[in-house]
């Protein structure tokens, strides 16, 4: 599926609603069972002096050397998705809590960054599943019965001469490493393959510090400094 480049110029941000959405009627559509199983996805749009920011799930983009965020995730620790899927009848509960080693009935957890291993997850009313910590994403079929959407949000920034670099990044990048250090070793090397490189092997290295796994640890950096006056 493409997006029509004069859709994309004229309004961004109603083109990529319209394609994420249509992407997902199909993958529902396809031979592929998406019932349990999906994907997040964050893109970047530069269009003359300004870039958007379309994001869907717990992928996330920063910019320049001080970290400025340009997505949100998409998560049950926020409370406006959390509010969102209660109204669509999601049990937002950690795993502790479905299994009743802890209360159910009591927020047990304060932000991503203290809960740790257990994140507060997406549960049918009736069943233990689908228990997806993220509240939009690509698929997830059965998921979408309690507020999951492909809708993605889109933010928008102006360029200026203080934007060097933006960075595009999956959520296995950031678990460990909050958005500052990853922009400081993005701002570290004058080729951005080694900024890369520097940020994956820290991430790689910090995953199993923390846990016998990793995540999916993707990063994209793009040198723009000289785009402003372009």
């Amino acid at each position: 599926f493409s997006i029509q480049s004069s859709a994309l110029v004229h309004d961004p941000e109603k083109a990529y609603k319209s394609a994420f959405l249509r992407v997902n009627d199909e993958l529902h559509e396809s031979e592929i069972d998406d019932s349990m199983s999906c994907t997040t996805a964050i893109t970047v749009l530069v269009v003359g002096d300004k870039i958007y920011v379309v994001n869907i799930g717990d992928s996330r983009y920063r910019n320049r050397v001080l970290a400025e965020d340009l997505s949100y995730d998409q998560t049950p620790f926020r409370e406006d998705e959390c509010e969102r899927v209660k109204a669509c009848r999601a049990r937002v509960m950690t795993v502790d809590q479905v299994e009743r080693l802890k209360d159910p009935n009591i927020q047990t957890w304060a932000n991503e960054e203290s809960e740790g291993g257990d994140p507060p997850r997406l549960w049918l009313q009736n069943g233990m599943y689908p228990g997806t910590a993220f509240t939009r994403s690509v698929g997830d079929c059965t998921a979408e019965g309690i507020g999951v959407t492909a809708e993605p949000e889109v933010s928008m920034v102006h360029l200026s001469p203080n934007h060097l670099f933006f960075v595009v990044a999956s959520d296995g990048i950031f678990e460990f490493l909050p958005s500052q250090a990853v922009v400081d070793m993005a701002g570290r090397y004058a080729d951005p393959r080694d900024g890369c490189a520097a940020a994956t092997a820290e991430s790689y290295k910090l995953w199993l510090e923390h846990e016998n796994r990793t995540d999916d640890i993707t990063i994209i950096i793009v040198q723009i400094k000289n785009l402003y006056n372009e």
